[in-house]
């Protein structure tokens, strides 16, 4: 059942004075909609007792690539001609694809995909697929900004080449879907996942097709509402039974929406604000106030019988502080619904700054060529006509980041059921290689709701981590060295990332859990050595997350690596309490 709530912003409400900022507010309305976001007008809210990267020409490139053929070549990128990048990116393809074979089809998804560029890897057969959320959101933020050839994020000045890019492991493709979303043309007329997936696996074929890639294994990888996407998708090709195009292999999903609304957003909210209390500094006033309401909710209770290990059984239908109306729908139970927007509001009045997205993040709020305020920031980097040329993008598309309306329901809602009831498990159970990689700093989706889901999630016949995670989540080391003017250049010294242990990982049953203890929601972004070893580990080229062995870059595998043990992980599950043990 998903919960399509409308919030009240009475009772706990007053007349504090800060202003959310845009960012978080648009994301909540987007992923979680119906919880009250759209109603804030971006007023603050507080409880009562509160008063106040040189390579040879695209033509050879392009002609190196076994992926160039007369079905390919209109879709042919010159990678020295990208706009503003003043390197080459590479070979690679974009273009679009339509969702169907029929002669006529209307519907078409854009696509950008770059073959590998490691040299051990030319002749494999394996491809992965990036999606991004929303719903409504285009995976070209994932390219541009997360674990794409080039980037260019907040706050610099232009695009640098990415030694963390998902490409120089395996051939990727970043998918703009569904229909209408990015630069996939279009009519939106899909209701709900299942509609969704249907769409993508016929695009998918004439993907395979074009680019000769029948018997390829399939990996895919999404973040946010691809909680929903990646599942979704992976269960229908998992369906299809046909290794020629749909040979799902494998799934990641970063800070996924996976469970039900109220479990992933408000049950927790308060816990995390506990837990994250150094870097949540609410005042004492506002945190009791909090505390009272998620505690009339019976929300701790719940936190405090189902968020531990093995599972003391399976939750109750109807999460708490909602009543069943009987015919299928529920509704929030006075202000149970308005915990996690009441700590938002009150962290945006001690950081008028707070990212919903990371909470490490302050002021100021940093340039971005994708700005957050299409309406009054700089024209978007990929709408501008020279990008989309470069780019085989259609011209007459007014390009957005994020669109609404991809599900053509009254209200706009998917109408699916939460991936975590079926899809997921049915995709671990078929695969035995699924990754949920969490952020610990995410507030949009609170480390411990995803917990609670898995919880009470059944798959390999049993239900829930048998054991709490305590594994360290190790990222090798690439040789990086202090700067010192005597020192030579190391991998990545122009994008460095942490290495060592950088959270807590465990796997039981077919299912990794990858909790990264510096990360917000956008994982590739936040913490791009973590997500370049999930994505070895997601394609078998490593046994787990707490291996200690080298990256399998070949410019890296000899780089010494610390001996093991290395200890428990850096992020204590579980956990909603100050100071846990």
């Amino acid at each position: 059942m998903k919960n399509y709530w409308t919030w009240a912003l009475l009772g706990l409400c007053s007349t504090a004075v800060a202003k959310p900022n845009t960012q978080a507010v648009r994301a909540m309305q987007r992923l979680f909609p119906g919880m009250g976001y759209e109603n804030m007008a971006f007023e603050a809210a507080t409880p009562k007792e509160r008063q106040v990267q040189r390579r040879a020409p695209v033509s050879q490139q392009a002609g190196r690539s076994r992926f160039l053929n007369n079905a390919t070549q209109k879709f042919v990128v010159d990678g020295k001609k990208i706009p503003d990048v003043d390197f080459d990116i590479g070979p690679s393809f974009a273009g679009q694809l339509p969702i169907s074979d029929k002669p006529n089809e209307r519907d078409h998804l854009y696509f950008w995909f770059f073959p590998t560029d490691n040299q051990e890897q030319q002749d494999s057969k394996e491809i992965v697929i990036w999606l991004n959320g929303g719903p409504g959101c285009s995976s070209l933020l994932g390219l541009l900004q997360e674990n794409g050839p080039f980037l260019w994020n907040e706050g610099t000045e232009k695009p640098v080449s990415n030694p963390w890019s998902w490409h120089k492991l395996a051939n990727v493709v970043w998918v703009e879907q569904p229909v209408t979303v990015g630069f996939s043309q279009g009519e939106a007329t899909i209701t709900n996942e299942d509609q969704l997936g249907e769409q993508f696996l016929g695009f998918w074929k004439n993907f395979v097709d074009a680019f000769c890639m029948r018997g390829f294994k399939v990996y895919v990888a999404a973040e946010s509402y691809g909680g929903f996407y990646g599942p979704y998708i992976s269960s229908h090709m998992v369906d299809k039974k046909n290794k020629d195009y749909y040979d799902i292999q494998g799934l990641i999903v970063y800070d996924g929406v996976f469970f039900d609304d109220m479990i992933q957003s408000n049950a927790v909210a308060q816990g995390t604000l506990e837990q994250l209390s150094t870097i949540m500094p609410i005042d004492d006033v506002a945190r009791r106030g909090i505390y009272s309401l998620s505690e009339s909710c019976g929300f701790n209770a719940w936190n405090d019988k189902y968020l531990v290990y093995p599972p003391s059984g399976p939750m109750p239908n109807a999460p708490p502080g909602t009543k069943d109306l009987g015919n299928g729908t529920r509704v929030p139970v006075g202000e149970c619904n308005n915990v996690h927007y009441y700590v938002t509001s009150n962290m945006t009045v001690i950081n008028p700054c707070f990212n919903i997205y990371n909470l490490l993040d302050h002021c100021p709020q940093l340039s971005n060529v994708i700005p957050v305020d299409e309406e009054s920031g700089p024209e978007p980097y990929f709408n501008r006509p020279d990008v989309k040329k470069a780019i085989n993008a259609p011209a007459q598309v007014n390009w957005t980041a994020c669109v609404n309306g991809v599900f053509k329901t009254p209200n706009g809602f998917d109408l699916s059921i939460p991936s975590g009831v079926k899809a997921l498990p049915h995709v671990i159970d078929a695969t035995q290689n699924v990754i949920i990689a969490q952020g610990a700093v995410d507030f949009i989706i609170p480390l411990n709701g995803v917990l609670l889901g898995i919880q009470n999630m059944t798959w390999g016949g049993k239900l829930g981590f048998q054991n709490a995670p305590s594994d360290p989540l190790y990222v090798p080391s690439y040789g990086m060295v202090f700067d010192d003017e005597d020192q030579p250049d190391y991998y990545a010294k122009s994008l460095p990332a942490g290495w060592g242990v950088q959270g807590t990982t465990h796997t039981e049953r077919g299912l990794t859990l990858a909790v990264m203890s510096l990360s917000g929601h956008m994982g590739p972004s936040s913490e791009p050595a973590a997500a370049f070893r999930q994505l070895e580990k997601l394609l078998g080229r490593v046994k787990s997350l707490s291996d200690t062995t080298p990256f399998t870059l070949p410019q890296l595998r000899n780089i010494s690596q610390p001996a093991e043990p290395l200890g428990n992980g850096t992020v204590k599950i579980p956990c909603t309490k100050r100071g846990c043990p």
